[in-house]
């Protein structure tokens, strides 16, 4: 797991005032001066999600069955949905401390558009975690905010980033000069009480070196509140998104919502998701 400790204070803006650059955060308020960098486009991918084109043909049973088996054991041996989520939650934290108001009701309040870049140290591989950035490296991620509270896209890199999942050692890698290894769509008015609670679209663009063996990690995934995961399989004719609940395997694809148990499915009432 990833240390939560960051390598310097916290930073928090006001408008027309200079932000101090820091390891652990940068945080740009909305000066005319500043300009917030560009979040990737994520909206095609969110859009597979929500209404997958292509045509279920069950004769393809087994290559799905293989592809969601491949990533399912990917991420378990890695432990990244886990890894991800308290990336994020020091996201939320970051916003808090820089927020003008936070509410329950109303949720994270900015005076204006920004963005801040967050440092997180990772724990390496020894029993007991050490925050040493040189030996452990660290997961580096960009957020925008508006007036109107978190942009609903997250991006980031990961420089050489190490920590154990149980008893494997893992290591994220990249390609050098890629600068969003790793996007998050978290949605619009996030708070940190609701995180557990949403959906996250995940798109990885790097890959896992697990006890010495490099895995490509090269797809993307919805992980649902209860914990499911969803993956996008790429089609002929688009995609469809199949997931795994219990002993079978549920597909969403264009042409309605499939049951499979083992190698016999059935269509099912479309609910719009697994």
């Amino acid at each position: 797991m990833m240390s939560a400790v960051q390598e310097a204070k916290r930073a928090v803006c006001r408008v027309g005032v200079p932000c101090a650059l820091l390891s652990s955060a940068v945080l740009a308020c909305g000066s005319p001066h500043v300009e917030k960098p560009p979040a990737p486009d994520m909206t095609g991918l969110v859009e597979s999600y929500e209404r997958p084109s292509a045509s279920f043909d069950p004769d393809r049973v087994p290559e799905l069955l293989a592809a969601a088996r491949a990533a399912d054991e990917i991420l378990d041996r890695t432990s990244l949905r886990t890894e991800l989520v308290n990336v994020l939650r020091d996201v939320l934290d970051v916003a808090v401390d820089a927020s003008t108001q936070v509410d329950d009701e109303i949720g994270i309040d900015f005076e204006a558009d920004g963005y801040m870049r967050i440092t997180r140290i990772c724990a390496g591989w020894a029993a007991t975690a050490s925050p040493d950035r040189a030996e452990n490296g660290a997961l580096l991620v960009t957020g925008t905010f508006s007036e109107s509270g978190l942009d609903p896209t997250l991006w980031g890199e990961s420089e050489r980033c190490r920590y154990r999942s149980g008893d494997v050692q893992v290591e994220l890698l990249q390609e050098l000069g890629s600068t969003d290894a790793m996007k998050v769509y978290w949605g619009e008015a996030i708070e940190a009480a609701t995180l557990d609670e949403r959906a996250l679209i995940v798109d990885m663009s790097l890959s896992a070196r697990l006890d010495g063996e490099e895995l490509p990690l090269d797809f993307d995934f919805r992980s649902l509140a209860d914990g499911r995961i969803e993956y996008r399989i790429p089609q002929d004719d688009g995609s469809i998104i199949a997931g795994f609940g219990g002993d079978r395997l549920s597909v969403r694809a264009g042409n309605g919502t499939f049951d499979c148990r083992e190698l016999d499915c059935s269509p099912i009432a479309d609910s719009g998701e697994l």
